[in-house]
């Protein structure tokens, strides 16, 4: 057995991630005596991943019956999965913690089909017991396949198969820096490869909108939608992503990111349109707040809000500096902006705009931008006095308090995630698009991981897991995880599967 990577190191966009994977029913959960009946977390999922389709009284949840077998699959092995890691001595795990030490909640909390709202996002647990992220994932996993000497080759691209004269994979085409190498798969082959986010032909053809940017690592090119489409593979769920706003200008000069905007920080913050209005919940996940940008205004036949603009004061400026994408005290970040009042703020958001459009399309503000912003400011400063935000809810869904954090200094009144802008400048703004944490599209698997063919055959000795496949989580995203978790467990599912079969 080996372990082939396309980059220079080991793990991917996995490596640089908070090392979150989402489990139902988890050893972790048990063990604290959390309950999480198999059923209801099912039928979370299922309405989640297609909402379309989901009937809680119908057959199959409603589902397509494939559909519902790899939710299923997810539900019943994700657990025995996890404690087979650790009985292994290949991955102990902890929950997830909150800013407060509590497990996080999933995203959609507060959904009647969720009876287990907390603690199905685990993560590595480290030596001295405290949570680790994406890299200690990484480590842990390499150090159990050294142990059992499996060597992993860096910078060995896949680029094709090898099949037999039945169609079935004995082998992969492989291309390192010094030469082209042909490799035997005895028992077949398994692809991790990631999404498709940087591979821009993939991304305008078929992401149900505009991603300017990733979190993903720039090797994640889609390289598995072409190698399995060669082998005759079918496609799906091509258009859905886990969905993260990006900060516009930094994505123009490098499009592979550190970790986008995971929450709009502050409570004197809020977003608006290009015509100076709120659209959404800024208090929103990521997942859910992002998607706004693909509102399509059928007056304007235009994606409307495919920009939209972060709007603080010097409160926020200070009490969350260094929460992405508000800037560490005194660093200098020139893709913020600043105005001494509301006023002067839209005029330098539209010289701006007007300065990046030969790399953007045309997006300019509209026609009382600034006296649009300067009333739904006044608006807003109206809701954080009352306590209440008659718009979009800021403040009231489980999940917020885990991405705002605690109750800042001097915020005294009854929503914590809502704060009056200041009366006096400066103001600050910066222009946030749509982006991904990554693709969630590619070939379809069955529950043994197996990738199936155009006739819905599985294609002998092919397996696929992670973002390079279609997501068994379909447009969803369950919580914190909702990538890493079906990956590890149908990446264990596809090496059982490969390891019964015969030897080719």
């Amino acid at each position: 057995m080996a372990i082939l990577e396309k980059g220079a190191f080991a793990g991917g966009t996995t490596r640089k991630s908070g090392g979150v994977y989402w489990i139902p029913g988890n050893p972790v959960m048990r063990a604290h005596g959390l309950a999480d009946p198999r059923d209801d977390a099912l039928r979370y999922m299922a309405r989640l991943a297609y909402p379309d389709l989901y009937s809680p009284e119908a057959p199959h949840l409603g589902l397509v019956p494939s559909q519902l077998a790899l939710l299923e699959t997810w539900v019943d092995r994700g657990p025995e999965i996890v404690e087979r890691l650790r009985a292994l001595g290949a991955l102990e795990s902890t929950f997830w913690p909150a800013w407060d030490g509590r497990p996080w909640t999933d995203y959609h909390a507060d959904l009647p089909e969720n009876r287990a709202p907390r603690g199905r996002g685990i993560v590595p647990r480290r030596a001295d017991g405290s949570a680790g992220d994406g890299a200690d994932l990484i480590a842990a996993l390499a150090r159990a396949s050294e142990a059992r000497g499996i060597a992993t080759h860096l910078r060995h691209a896949a680029r094709r198969l090898v099949l037999d004269d039945a169609g079935a994979v004995v082998g992969l085409e492989v291309e390192t820096p010094a030469r082209t190498l042909r490799l035997r798969a005895r028992r077949g082959v398994v692809f991790c490869s990631g999404g498709f986010a940087h591979n821009p032909r993939l991304v305008r053809e078929f992401l149900r909108g505009v991603a300017w940017g990733s979190c993903e690592v720039p090797t994640n090119e889609g390289d598995f939608v072409a190698i399995a489409g060669a082998a005759g593979a079918r496609l799906a769920n091509m258009k859905n992503a886990a969905w993260k706003q990006v900060v516009l200008e930094q994505v123009l000069v490098f499009p592979s990111i550190p970790n986008g905007v995971a929450s709009i920080p502050g409570d004197s913050s809020l977003l608006v349109n290009r015509r100076g209005v709120r659209v959404v919940n800024e208090k929103l996940n990521y997942d859910q707040r992002a998607q706004v940008h693909f509102d399509w205004d059928a007056a304007e036949s235009a994606y409307g809000n495919e920009f939209l603009f972060m709007v603080y004061d010097r409160r926020t400026a200070e009490l969350f500096a260094g929460t992405e994408p508000v800037p560490p005290r005194g660093a200098v970040a020139p893709e913020i902006l600043s105005a001494p009042t509301l006023a002067a703020l839209g005029p330098a958001l539209d010289a701006r705009l007007a300065a990046l459009e030969p790399r953007i399309p045309r997006f300019r503000l509209a026609p009382g931008f600034a006296e649009a912003l300067e009333r739904t400011v006044a608006r807003f400063n109206g809701f954080a006095r009352r306590g209440k935000d008659l718009d979009f809810q800021r403040g009231e869904s489980t999940h917020e308090p885990d991405f705002h954090g605690p109750r800042r200094e001097g915020n005294g009144l009854p929503n914590p995630m809502l704060f009056p802008l200041s009366g006096r400048g400066p103001y600050f703004a910066v222009i946030l698009a749509a982006g991904t944490y990554g693709t969630r599209g590619g070939p379809e698997i069955d529950a043994q991981a197996r990738v199936l063919g155009a006739f819905g055959a599985p294609i002998p000795g092919l397996y696929g897991a992670g973002n390079c496949i279609a997501s068994p989580a379909g447009g969803g995203y369950f919580g914190g995880g909702s990538q890493l978790g079906p990956g590890i467990v149908f990446g264990a599912i596809a090496g059982e599967h490969a390891a019964r079969g015969p030897a080719r």
